[in-house]
């Protein structure tokens, strides 16, 4: 802390440790806060009362009651610090109040606007992509000075579609959060389905169909366009292609198919896989899915 600050404190301390010391002067202080303090719970009553009876707006109302109770204890706490401190040094420390909120208000608004040229032109992200944010996942649709919007997806939905809401977030959340992003080198991404047969069914069999339907769409939906900008996957179309895995539970012979896919097609895909593959195993009779059985028995 700078010289001057530090002596005008133990100067402030010095004067305040007087007036307890002289208990005429501290008695009317007492008095005249209690005082302050009644007035001020009065005012605030009768406000509150007053815009409950005459707003009918719950939003407007609310906001209101809020306005007059923050004004109110602003102003009782200024007269509290005219009453104890001499007129001059509270308004000293009052100036000084206001110089450290506009602070601390400045500094939000340099770290956003830092946060700003960081996303603009360091490529951080820009809209189009999509970016999942402290839990939040959506597509960027706007980059301003002070914050950036998103269209937010998945949220309550089971699937990764938009939910239609937009949110609003802060350009210095970049500097305090990690961002996962999709769609600057990254905008196929791989996705999965899954299918519980019984033990006594033919995985086989299940295997070849979910392959050929995922080679297939390899073929004709990805393969053409993964060759541009797609700088964390591998070269070699062969290790891009679908992979088959197995593995069993409780429950059955779990089967899945891992799959490459365009980040903003991740629910179109999965439903055009689904329809080919469950097509083809209703077709087949040694293919049978795992089902919960529940069954009743009596005791007669």
């Amino acid at each position: 802390m700078p010289d001057f600050l530090t002596e005008y404190f133990e100067s402030l301390t010095k004067s305040f440790l007087s007036t307890l010391n002289t208990p005429h002067d501290y008695l009317n202080k007492i008095a005249l806060t209690a005082i302050l303090i009644v007035i001020g719970m009065l005012l605030h009553f009768v406000f509150k009362r007053g815009i409950i009876r005459n707003v009918k707006d719950i939003q407007r109302k609310f906001i209101m009651i809020r306005f007059v109770k923050n004004t109110i204890i602003t102003l009782v706490i200024l007269l509290t610090l005219l009453i104890w401190i001499q007129a001059m040094n509270a308004l000293v420390l009052i100036a000084l109040a206001v110089g450290f909120l506009v602070f601390v208000m400045v500094r939000g608004l340099m770290n956003n606007i830092i946060g700003y040229f960081v996303i603009k032109y360091n490529k951080y992200f820009k809209v189009g992509h999509r970016i999942e944010i402290n839990g939040m996942l959506g597509d960027v649709i706007d980059t301003k000075l002070i914050h950036f919007k998103i269209l937010e997806a998945r949220n309550w939905l089971s699937s990764d579609s938009h939910t239609g809401r937009i949110i609003k977030l802060p350009n210095h959340i970049i500097f305090n959060e990690s961002v996962e992003i999709v769609g600057i080198s990254n905008t196929y991404i791989w996705h999965e389905i899954q299918y519980v047969l019984t033990f006594d069914s033919s995985w086989q069999d299940a295997e070849e169909i979910m392959t050929e339907v995922g080679n297939t769409y390899f073929e004709e939906y990805v393969a053409p366009h993964i060759t541009e900008n797609q700088e964390y996957l591998p070269t070699d179309l062969e290790d891009l292609r679908p992979v088959f895995s197995l593995r069993t539970n409780d429950e059955g012979i779990v089967l899945t198919l891992r799959y490459l896919v365009h980040y903003k097609q991740g629910t179109s895909t999965k439903t055009f896989l689904h329809k080919k593959i469950l097509t083809k195993f209703n077709a087949h009779s040694r293919i049978n899915f795992a089902v919960l059985d529940i069954r009743i028995l009596s005791n007669e």
